[in-house]
């Protein structure tokens, strides 16, 4: 049994290569095509081999919420069981084999955060016609800064500019010292900038420029108000890839309807029924399961490499909220790279 705490995971992730991150992408791009075909109404129930039970979830006597969320791909099973406590979340992945020996322990807080950038690059980086210059991120925790990890490491040569925006300055400071400093060892020409709602004089058209100039927008917080308007981005028409990660209870907004809608038509999400349940923004637009298409149905359509096409003033718009399966593939994954690599810790006698 093998087992890697969270400077383990960060190490792997931090030390991946391109076409190891690609791998990735294609391993998860993988499993999200086959939950989507096994969640058609006609696909016949014996030959279902992706099982995500509902999750499990109770309150302590601390206040702390425990979630437990069972997956299998009957090859292998996974148990995340996560604790959402005051002073932060502590979490960790159980994998086990086909005949129920513990392979791994993961923890899982690094894991979550860069599986959820990684489905939003599963997307993106079918989204050719898109620029990938400007890149502005709402949210300072892992998974705002691993989506910017993966599109520089994807995008290393297109990639010029980042801003990061968050309500308080604090966060942002301590990004400065940690992720920053690694981001420009990384990639001296890069430009990275921050901008905090709460201490900021003339925030508003501040953010109205960056609106403005951004080719991407990875929105990586639990907003109940839209974080931005779609008349800012419609004051420089272009066309955009707009993710929204952080939202996944229905009083939650990153965005407004407008924004929502303005693919044309298109809302790509990596569950219809769990977005329909959990996005507030799909919920208050009224949204239909026949206006979302599922990044499993659109990935099998264009093969291992086929591009997207996005019309003239649209943009690409990407909902997720998650699900195990992406756990169990990613978790696997790590082990394998961790294996390979000598890292972690192994203990005999599971």
């Amino acid at each position: 049994m093998h087992v890697l705490s969270e400077p383990d995971v960060a190490q792997i992730f931090r030390s991946l290569t391109q076409s190891q991150c690609l791998e990735f992408v294609g391993a998860l791009s993988d499993a999200l095509v086959a939950i989507s075909a096994e969640s058609k109404p006609d696909f016949p129930t014996s030959m279902k081999l992706i099982h995500q039970p509902l999750r499990t979830v109770f309150t302590t006597k601390a206040d702390s919420s425990c979630i437990f969320m069972p997956v299998s791909d009957t090859v292998t099973t996974g148990v995340k069981v996560v604790t959402v406590a005051k002073h932060g979340v502590q979490g960790v992945i159980n994998i086990f084999s086909p005949d129920g020996r513990l392979q791994g322990l993961l923890a899982a807080a690094e894991v979550t955060a860069f599986r959820t950038a990684l489905a939003s690059m599963a997307l993106f980086v079918r989204s050719s016609a898109i620029r990938k210059e400007n890149i502005l991120v709402f949210g300072s925790g892992r998974q705002a800064e691993w989506h910017v990890r993966l599109a520089l490491l994807l995008y290393p040569d297109l990639v010029k500019r980042v801003t990061f925006v968050n309500r308080g300055r604090q966060r942002l400071e301590e990004m400065e010292q940690s992720v920053f400093k690694d981001l420009h060892q990384r990639y001296p020409s890069l430009s990275v900038n921050t901008l905090a709602k709460d201490s900021t004089p003339g925030y508003e058209q501040q953010l109205l420029a960056e609106l403005q100039l951004c080719d991407a927008i990875f929105s990586c917080t639990p907003s109940f108000t839209p974080n931005f308007s779609y008349s800012a981005l419609q004051s420089a028409p272009k066309k955009r890839f707009i993710s929204l990660i952080g939202s996944y209870k229905p009083p939650m907004h990153e965005i407004d309807t407008e924004t929502l809608l303005s693919g044309r038509g298109k809302i790509y999400v990596d569950s219809k029924s769990a977005c329909l349940e959990e996005s507030g923004e799909l919920i208050t637009a009224k949204v239909t399961e026949s206006q979302l298409t599922e990044m499993g149905d659109l990935l099998r359509e264009l093969g291992s490499s086929g591009a997207i096409e996005i019309p003239e003033g649209a943009n690409v718009v990407y909902k997720c909220v998650g699900m195990g399966l992406m756990d169990l593939v990613i978790g696997k994954k790590v082990l394998e790279v961790a294996s390979a690599g000598g890292l972690g810790t192994h203990v005999d006698g599971f």
